[in-house]
């Protein structure tokens, strides 16, 4: 846990955005390609559509696990 901003509880994450977040996709495409976008908005974040991958905030340096994604 970052602190009192960032939660885990039942497999959802909650946290209060802070200035310098940045949003950070990592996967694998349909052919099996290696992809990384990054984005200092989760809005742009979550609507990406994820084949097999992960989503993380980046906060002071550090990676912190937002959801992971199976197909």
């Amino acid at each position: 846990m970052i602190d009192s901003t960032f939660t885990k509880t039942a497999g959802q994450v909650n946290w209060i955005p802070q200035e310098g977040d940045t949003y950070l996709v990592t996967g694998v495409d349909v052919r099996n390609r290696r992809f990384t976008y990054s984005s200092n908005r989760w809005t742009l974040a979550q609507g990406l559509n994820v084949y097999r991958g992960s989503k993380w905030l980046i906060r002071d340096g550090k990676r912190h696990l937002i959801q992971r994604v199976y197909n």
